[in-house]
């Protein structure tokens, strides 16, 4: 089990220039994310919605863009990113390669059975610890958070009850619509974005010469442009 103390937290705070509580300037991002959440909240599937990186860790800047952890439903992802896409990109808040502050960073998608964050652990991994840690939550159907840090024991976090204990706080919508529930087209629909758009993304992915960080399968979709856990974990020690 990795497990990490509080001196190890005051390094990595250092080196991320994170701060001990959110400025102004988080707390923004927070009513933003809350606003636009409010517009995709609705589309079957999703399972968990929330903040990673800057924002999440208090060391946000004017220029930085919202990076979204979102959850779903197994065999739902394709449908649930094409939808998500398609609003942020009609409501002018998708990060784009030409605009990216204060808009959202649509790389990280996973289902229920991709909770499980060792899958792509680095032998050490501090920042992924820390990923984990910091996240807040606010959108969480179901407890799909408890579930989240459930399927992530590998990781000891029993030092720090009080920062999951206050990321629970972030938790805005709760309560998710039943009537898709009785509807049985999304696993279909899934299919049909999967074959139209899935090219498109390997594409893109051959393009930047297939760095390991992106994964690309039925159960997570992670395109981040860069990875620096391993440049952290060298820092770290």
């Amino acid at each position: 089990m990795e497990k990490y103390n509080i001196q190890d937290k005051e390094k990595f705070d250092k080196l991320m220039w994170n701060k001990e509580s959110p400025s102004e300037i988080e707390k923004e991002f927070y009513k933003k994310t809350e606003k636009y959440i409010k517009y995709i909240k609705w589309i079957p599937g999703i399972k968990m919605i929330g903040i990673w990186n800057s924002i999440s860790m208090n060391s946000a800047t004017k220029d930085s863009d919202i990076d979204l952890l979102i959850v779903t439903d197994n065999k739902k992802i394709w449908f649930v990113r094409i939808l998500i896409t398609f609003i942020f990109q009609a409501l002018w808040v998708r990060k784009t390669p030409e605009k990216h502050a204060w808009r959202f960073c649509l790389s990280f998608f996973c289902t229920l059975n991709w909770l499980e964050f060792s899958k792509f652990k680095l032998e050490k991994d501090p920042y992924l610890y820390f990923w984990i840690l910091y996240f807040k939550p606010i959108l969480d159907f179901k407890c799909t958070y408890n579930s989240f840090l459930e399927k992530n024991n590998w990781a000891d976090y029993s030092e720090f009850t009080n920062i999951i204990k206050d990321n629970k706080k972030y938790i805005k919508y709760s309560k998710q619509s039943k009537i898709y529930e009785y509807i049985n087209i999304w696993e279909i629909m899934n299919k049909i974005f999967k074959k139209i758009f899935l090219p498109k993304t390997l594409n893109s992915y051959k393009k930047i010469n297939t760095p390991y960080w992106v994964i690309i399968n039925d159960d997570l979709l992670k395109f981040h442009n860069w990875d620096i856990r391993k440049e952290i974990a060298k820092k770290m020690w």
